[in-house]
């Protein structure tokens, strides 16, 4: 997950072809009652991820403050009553993404920051780490010998308890190299390299689905079959959109969601689904928004959150789409307290969390760490 910061895409024009208009399911023309179980004492703290499995909810994020340091590290557990927060093993980076297999088989990535030198000030490096239950440590992971300022973006288990990391790092030549990695689930396993060439500039999430089938979303949409990657073929006028988020609902369902460039609106929020012949584009409202992630509530409903720096469309910052009477995506939901949100997961309950930051962002950045839930 991002902060709302402008990345390089290509400006393009209202109209989107080929649209899905009947893509999902009509719900109920009425919002959703949303909780605000937001941490104590989060003040400049942001949570980039929720996930929910096994009976377990983690967050993740960073936090700043006024000391020398950059950012630390958030890895916070839900008790029930509310969020802990166990030691880190890193004292500087920030975690971007989550991945729960089971109670005590919890798995982020992000970056941590290492002094070089004196000259040389702070360098960074990818950090893996993983909960047994207890506590969190860092996992180390097979990059060639001499790769140089390794990172990494996404991190996924799949039903077979294979965790799946991606990332790069630097040749010795100074060019960057993407990287996938495939351990199993029990912290002290081997881990195996994979072929990375994605088609992408860059991932920000992992699929990992049945059969050893990944997708990673970023500058576009790619699939790996366990030999190779496959770059996806998008509706023509999606040229240039980026994309954060993705549920895969069965092998022939697919969601992704992200946005685009538009010349009017700045940045208008885009959703795709494969329906196991295509990718083809879900109707969105034309206004200003950016789609972080999405997850389906309990009724197989879709939950898609992001933000809107437009006050017109919701002063608060946040922006989340439901379906509405018609079964089309609309905005009618406005969790209580929330500015930008950047995560969401559905326990098994149907319980529907999301996390970010709290309303009243200055210059993009939250005041503090915001998480809700709705039944």
């Amino acid at each position: 997950m991002f902060l709302s910061l402008p990345r390089a895409a290509t400006a393009l024009a209202v109209g989107l072809a080929t649209v899905v208009a009947t893509a999902v399911s009509p719900a109920a023309a009425h919002t959703r009652s949303w909780r605000d179980i937001s941490p104590a004492e989060s003040n400049g703290t942001v949570l980039f991820d929720v996930e929910s499995a096994g009976g377990a909810t983690w967050a993740v994020g960073r936090h700043s403050d006024t000391t020398t340091r950059t950012f630390t590290p958030v890895a916070m557990r839900w008790t029930g009553t509310g969020w802990q927060a166990p030691p880190q093993p890193a004292d500087e980076g920030h975690l971007d993404d989550l991945a729960i297999g089971a109670p005590d088989e919890v798995w982020a990535v992000g970056t941590r920051f290492e002094t070089a030198g004196e000259s040389d000030g702070e360098q960074a490096r990818a950090l893996l780490q993983h909960w047994n239950g207890t506590a969190w440590s860092e996992v180390a992971l097979p990059f060639p010998e001499g790769a140089d300022d390794t990172s990494l973006s996404a991190v996924d288990v799949d039903a077979r308890g294979s965790v799946w990391a991606f990332g790069g790092y630097a040749d010795a030549a100074g060019q960057y190299v993407p990287a996938l990695f495939r351990g199993d689930a029990h912290g002290g396993g081997a881990w195996t390299r994979l072929p990375a060439n994605t088609g992408l500039n860059w991932v920000s999430q992992l699929e990992a689905g049945p059969g050893g089938v990944v997708h990673a979303i970023g500058d576009g949409i790619s699939r790996f079959d366990g030999t190779s990657w496959t770059k996806q073929s998008l509706p023509p006028a999606l040229d240039g959109a980026l994309f954060d988020g993705i549920e895969m609902r069965t092998t022939n369902d697919v969601w992704a969601v992200g946005h685009i460039r538009d010349e009017n609106l700045w940045r208008r929020p885009v959703v795709v689904r494969y329906d196991g012949r295509a990718w083809r584009t879900v109707r969105t409202p034309a206004e200003t928004g950016q789609l972080y992630d999405i997850t389906f509530d309990g009724s197989g409903r879709p939950v898609i959150v992001g933000e809107t720096q437009d006050p017109a469309v919701n002063p608060a910052g946040n922006y989340v789409l439901t379906t509405g009477p018609q079964g089309l995506l609309t905005r009618t939901e406005d969790p209580p307290g929330a500015g930008f949100l950047y995560g969401a997961a559905t326990d098994a309950a149907g319980r529907v969390w999301t996390v970010g930051g709290a309303s009243g962002a200055e210059g993009g950045v939250s005041p503090a760490a915001y998480a809700g839930i709705r039944r």
